[in-house]
Order: C-alpha cells, then structure tokens, then sequence
C-alpha cells in the first residue's frame, strides 16, 4: 500500500469515527402537545399503599438465616478417621449454626454423633460422643447455653451409606444436629 492510500484510508477512518461519535451525541427532540386539553391529574383521593412486613435488623446482616435448616445433611461435620478434632471447615458450619441458634432462642438442638462401621460397637459408641461432646463445646464457646444442646451417640448404628468404600466411610463419619423441643 502505498502513502497516498493510507493517509486516504486514516482520514476516511476519521470522518466515520467522529461522526459515528457526533450522532450518538444528538440533541433529544421533544413531542409537545397540540391538544388543547389539559394534562391528566393524579386523583385527589388518598391511596394507601400496605406496608412491607417488617424484616429483623439481623436478616439484613445475615440473609441466608431466612432459609437455613440446621438439620440439613449439609450442614454436618465430618471427622478424620478415629478422630473427633474440629477442622476449620467444621468450625464454620458450627459458627452458622451458632448464628442461627442465636436469633432463634427457642430452638435446641441434638448433636449426634455417628461413626463408620469399621470398629466395635463400644469403641464407636465412645467416639461418637466424643464427636458430639466435641461440637457441642465449640458451640458453647461461641456463646450458645448448654442447655439448649442435647448429644447423644449412635456409633455406627445409622450409617448415611451402606456400601464398604472410604468415601461411605467418610460420609458416615460425623455429628449431625436434629432440632429438638
């Protein structure tokens, strides 16, 4: 291409480039009425509109609270094989749930605490309340009253997943919380 073209090609560019920008910029043209009518007035009557319910100061910081179900699967915690130490994971769940059982005083929860099948019956027995006495500590910490958390422990006798893999066995492994009167 040669230097006449290009300089040809650049002003070309130019011109559509600011009229492209100038067009976009162009003055808004207004109706005006050639009726001799006078414009519509709102009416003169009171409307009353209802008033929105009236959310608690705490859903604004804590929306999720509107759904959360503290005995969702998904909210469990899980333990580490032979083990009833709170990981940081746990511990999260275990804050919401101290949120929730905050703003709802007359909820109480028991935590059950569950184990794999792998064991005896006594050992997992122990474990299990070792689990659950576990959570319930961390819940006490984070200000939840005793009284409002129940623990119990059924071992390996309610296994989530039946089949003989370490993914069952981890699934099994954990407190779930059940909420109580």
């Amino acid at each position: 291409m040669n230097k006449k073209t290009k300089i040809g090609l650049s002003i070309l560019g130019l011109v559509f480039g600011v009229s492209a920008v100038l067009s976009g910029c162009a003055p808004k043209v207004t109706k005006t009425s050639s009726s001799a009518l006078p414009p519509a007035q709102k009416p003169t009557a009171a409307v009353t509109t209802p008033q929105a319910a009236q959310v608690p100061s705490y859903m604004k910081k804590y929306p999720w609270l509107a759904n959360y179900n503290i005995q969702a699967n998904s909210n469990n915690i899980h333990f580490a094989f032979d083990k009833s130490i709170l990981t940081p994971l746990d511990k999260m769940i275990l804050k919401k749930d101290a949120i929730y059982l905050k703003y709802n005083p007359n909820v109480a929860i028991q935590i059950q605490g569950n184990c794999d099948r792998r064991g005896s019956e006594a050992y997992n027995l122990a474990l299990g309340w070792r689990r659950a006495n576990a959570a319930k500590a961390y819940l006490q910490d984070l200000g939840v009253a005793a009284d409002r958390l129940k623990t119990i422990s059924y071992g390996k006798e309610k296994p989530l997943c039946r089949a003989h893999t370490r993914v069952c066995y981890a699934i099994n492994r954990r407190d779930h919380f059940a909420a109580v009167k």
